[in-house]
């Protein structure tokens, strides 16, 4: 057999098995949220031209008299998870040079619903946004500590954005609820944060069905929240995560996750305050 023959049959084999190789190759998916290592995006955030400085009124949820939230994966409370990362927001969108920001309370102190609207309206703030964390589905009890006995359900990731349709609000301030709700959802999920499929949420909230993560509440129908159908300016309750899934309340310790956070407000804050200003950058968010 010629020795050209033989070189030609030996290359189709071995481009043969690099075929087979190639077709039986395993892909491995990236993570997907919450598990360790799940990407996130901290994005530049764009102001456009003339945006100046905007109020934002960043309600700590919970704190208030007897009311110190639902209990964590871990056993954190509620209020002490809101305030922490508060306090981080604050701090990030100050640092942008465009927004003034007022927390609701500080540490130890006991601020009632009522006084944080007050102070929010008298301020003549752009908007209110009032942070929790969800607490979903059947849980069940463990314990991550020997002393310690808390509750578990890794079941239900992902964040939801809450506005309301109360009854006594303008149909201005409502757009402009909406507005606001929408314009943070797409952008946190567009940072990497799952919208929440809302699947415990019935009887207490609506679909929005112009945006994913996003629920209204519905008079009479639907749960009443303070904080959301009082103000007379734009307001929404951001719940961040589901506070029983131990994946993603530890994903919530971690810097990255509160500077993508914070960029996705941020945006969102832009999207919602100036919609029909051009997308022309002046400043950026800290990375």
């Amino acid at each position: 057999m010629p020795k050209t023959f033989l070189l030609m049959r030996l290359g189709l084999a071995l481009w043969a098995g690099a075929a087979a190789s190639f077709e039986t190759a395993t892909v491995v998916p990236a993570p997907t949220w919450p598990a360790p290592g799940a990407p996130l995006t901290v994005a530049e955030v764009r102001f456009p031209k003339g945006f100046g400085k905007r109020r934002i009124y960043l309600d700590a949820g919970h704190g208030a008299e007897g009311n110190t939230g639902n209990k964590g994966v871990t056993c954190e409370d509620e209020e002490t998870f809101t305030l922490r990362v508060a306090e981080d927001l604050a701090k990030r969108l100050e640092a942008t040079g465009h927004f003034q920001v007022r927390l609701s309370r500080r540490p130890g102190e006991r601020v009632p619903y009522a006084a944080r609207v007050t102070a929010a309206e008298q301020w003549r703030a752009h908007a209110m946004l009032s942070l929790h964390s969800d607490s979903r589905g059947t849980a069940t009890p463990w314990s991550p500590t020997p002393d310690q006995q808390c509750n578990r359900q890794d079941s239900a990731p992902g964040f939801t954005v809450l506005w309301s349709e109360s009854a006594e609000a303008t149909a201005l301030l409502q757009a402009g609820r909406a507005s606001l709700a929408r314009a943070l959802a797409r952008r946190l999920g567009q940072a990497g944060f799952p919208p929440y499929d809302g699947v415990d949420y019935e009887g207490l909230y609506a679909i929005d069905t112009e945006q994913s993560g996003v629920f209204v509440a519905r008079e009479p129908t639907h749960r009443q929240i303070f904080v959301l159908r009082k103000p007379r300016i734009p307001s929404v309750i951001i719940e961040t995560h589901h506070a029983l899934d131990f994946e993603e309340a530890a994903r919530w310790r971690e810097q990255r996750t509160l500077e993508a956070f914070a960029a996705a407000v941020a945006q969102g804050l832009v999207d919602a305050l100036a919609p029909e200003a051009p997308a022309k950058a002046s400043a950026s968010a800290p990375r």
